[in-house]
């Protein structure tokens, strides 16, 4: 059995949101603007025409909905390319306590709309 076929492989520590947004990406000392896919408090996903590599570390930026315009630190843990588009897979790397609530707080805000339906 190889890692991939693992289901504990694709399980996340955070839930993650939608969120459609553009992000400023600096990577090996090219910077780039692509769109956001989704987002939890240990990372985000971003969707570009380029495949960067994998477990390689980068700088990103970007509007928290609802709250700071952050730049933060983060490492490729996953590139899924499909129909000319590649996803990443981002796992933030110390990320201040007071984003990971402004983030929790969009994620749950989903979450609680959803149960009060």
């Amino acid at each position: 059995m190889n890692a991939h076929e693992d289901k504990g492989f694709y399980r996340r520590k955070f839930p993650r949101r939608a969120l459609a947004k553009k992000v400023g990406v600096l990577f090996d000392g090219q910077y780039f603007i692509c769109n956001s896919g989704e987002i939890g408090e240990g990372g985000m996903s971003i969707l570009s025409e380029y495949a960067l590599t994998e477990g390689r570390d980068l700088v990103l930026s970007f509007q928290i909905p609802d709250g700071t315009f952050v730049t933060l630190r983060g490492q490729i843990k996953s590139v899924v390319a499909k129909d000319g588009l590649v996803t990443h897979g981002i796992a933030f790397d110390q990320i201040p306590l007071a984003f990971k609530r402004q983030i929790r707080a969009f994620v749950s805000a989903r979450m609680t709309s959803r149960f009060q339906s």
